[in-house]
């Protein structure tokens, strides 16, 4: 009897087992039937390198270096295949998109038919602790802008400036005392110096992070760095597809609940205070809470949101800012000269008209953006109904529902379509009627640069962040001759540049010795003993910011 039932319980489990991997065959099949046939493929573009990866390892490589440099592989794609090609992640179907008419479709004329993408959202919504500007859609984003919009006006950003300009002078100070040969990290250092602007202007909080003794500082450091890193790839999947991921007791997961914890934390107790105890409105915090109708925990989603996009990607540029003027001794002293001579003519003082009134210095953070974009990847966009995409000079192509558009914004930045001498640093190229603005605009036949130079992304998603961080950049840039003028005891300017990236960035740059312009007498020393300076460059692939360059 034993032997019978045995015997039953075999044969159904064989049946069980059976069907299963039917199914799943089944389903294998039809996935692997869908990857080789699909309507994009009608587009060029690189063959798949895996059957079921497709081209999504060499997508998923951000370990740029000498031999691969930012932003392979999408540059070369780009120059082979064209402005819209074809590739596969897994068994998404994608359109990469370097064209302007292109962009200005999906980007802005059909958006509503190209939401962003429900992974990059889902990263924002949990480490943001809800939908803020850079992840919300539709009304609810509309109805966002509506009330950020008073909060960033000019009038308001003004204010600023006194800002910027101390905790400029602070970090001044902290390198003056510095002893000469010591060796300093930049970013590091650039990345407390907006740390503390952000917390100021956002929320009237002082991070302190230039004090080494302050302790408080250190740990919100850690939890901004732990946030701020790259997400692993497992993460990505968990929140995508499985319900609570965030939640799990994993330790990975532990880690990024204690560091938004602690930031949450500062943030609500601010908030807190500034609701049981009214004043007249000085930082962004107060102005939002100034409105009926905005909650705390809605305050305190654009509060992390303003921190998180205009704190690491400030601190970013500002690295690259110094590493072309360190590796461009030219640039370097007719910005300096400029600095030198705007605040001469302020008498000393830093002021919204002082740093409008730098049109080399923007220039050269615009083309070291150009160079070296803060967000590399504008945010993936997934369309909803089927579509036809224009081009410049080449029919319309179908997109079908479900298909995904990518942007890589240095591909577009490197074109030579669009921009002369594409790979050189020439900042001139962003002073009207110089030569090298005469020849981009050729390239363009007179058109905007405003689909081909887009180092925030652009669109209807308007975060006026970075606008603030631009003069942030500009104030901190008057005091660069402080840096020149350092001397070792042997009178030379310490100052050289090791730019090499950390682990989960990949790009490194060869060490070398640069020169810096003394510009009282014109002579030019070398650079030894060398000051260690490391510039990383930080990947923020999901910010979508919308800024007036055009």
């Amino acid at each position: 009897m034993s032997t019978r039932h045995d015997a039953r319980m075999d044969a159904s489990s064989s049946v069980i087992v059976g069907v299963g991997t039917s199914v799943v065959a089944m389903l294998v099949a039809w996935l692997l039937y869908r990857a080789r046939f699909h309507p994009l493929q009608a587009l060029r573009g690189p063959p798949s390198t895996h059957v079921i990866a497709g081209n999504g390892r060499e997508f998923a490589n951000f370990a740029w270096s000498a031999t691969r440099p930012f932003p392979e592989p999408f540059a070369s794609w780009t120059k082979t295949y064209g402005t819209a090609f074809y590739y596969r992640v897994l068994f998404q179907h994608r359109v990469n998109l370097a064209d302007p008419v292109s962009l200005q479709h999906v980007l802005v004329t059909k958006a509503a038919n190209y939401p962003r993408d429900t992974i990059p959202r889902s990263i924002l919504r949990t480490l943001l602790g809800g939908d803020g500007l850079l992840s919300s859609e539709d009304q609810v984003h509309a109805g966002q802008r509506k009330h950020l919009h008073p909060p960033f006006s000019q009038t308001n950003l003004k204010a600023f400036v006194s800002i910027f300009a101390a905790e400029t002078a602070t970090l001044l100070s902290v390198l003056d005392a510095m002893p000469d040969g010591h060796i300093v990290d930049v970013p590091d250092l650039l990345t407390r110096l907006t740390l503390n602007v952000i917390g100021k202007t956002a929320f009237g909080y002082d991070f302190n992070t230039l004090d080494p003794t302050n302790n408080q500082a250190a740990i919100a450091l850690s939890a901004f760095d732990k946030l701020n890193t790259p997400p692993r790839p497992l993460y990505i999947l968990g929140l995508a597809f499985l319900p609570h991921f965030e939640h799990w007791p994993l330790p990975y997961l532990r880690q990024i609940q204690t560091a938004k914890s602690m930031l949450f934390r500062i943030v609500d107790d601010v908030i807190a205070h500034k609701v049981a105890t009214p004043a007249p409105a000085f930082d962004l915090l107060d102005l939002l809470l100034a409105d009926a109708a905005m909650t705390a925990t809605e305050a305190r989603v654009h509060v992390m949101t303003f921190m998180f996009a205009g704190h690491e990607t400030t601190s970013s540029t500002l690295s690259w800012v110094l590493a072309m003027l360190a590796t461009h001794p030219a640039v370097e002293a007719a910005v300096v000269d400029e600095c030198r001579r705007a605040l001469a003519n302020a008498g000393g003082a830093v002021s919204w008209q002082t740093l409008s009134d730098l049109s080399l210095l923007t220039a050269t953070i615009y083309e070291t953006l150009r160079l070296y974009p803060t967000v590399p990847f504008i945010t993936m966009r997934t369309c909803t109904h089927d579509d036809w995409i224009p081009r410049t000079d080449d029919d319309p192509f179908f997109m079908p529902k479900g298909a995904q558009a990518t942007f890589c914004v240095g591909a577009i930045h490197q074109h030579a379509r669009y921009w002369s001498r594409p790979t050189e640093f020439l900042p001139a190229r962003f002073l009207d009627g110089s030569p090298e603005h005469e020849a981009d605009a050729l390239l363009r036949h007179g058109n905007s640069s405003r689909f081909t130079f887009v180092p925030f992304s652009l669109g209807r998603q308007l975060v006026r962040v970075l606008t603030v961080g631009s003069f942030l950049i500009r104030a901190q840039k008057l005091h660069w001759k402080t840096l020149c003028d350092r001397r070792d005891a042997n009178g030379a300017a310490p100052l050289a540049t090791a730019l090499c990236a950390d682990t989960y960035t990949g790009i490194e740059l060869d060490t070398q010795a640069h020169r810096c312009h003394d510009q009282a007498d014109g002579v030019a020393v070398a650079a030894t003993p060398p000051l260690n300076v490391q510039f990383s460059f930080i990947f923020h692939g999901f910010v979508d910011q919308k800024v007036p360059y055009v």
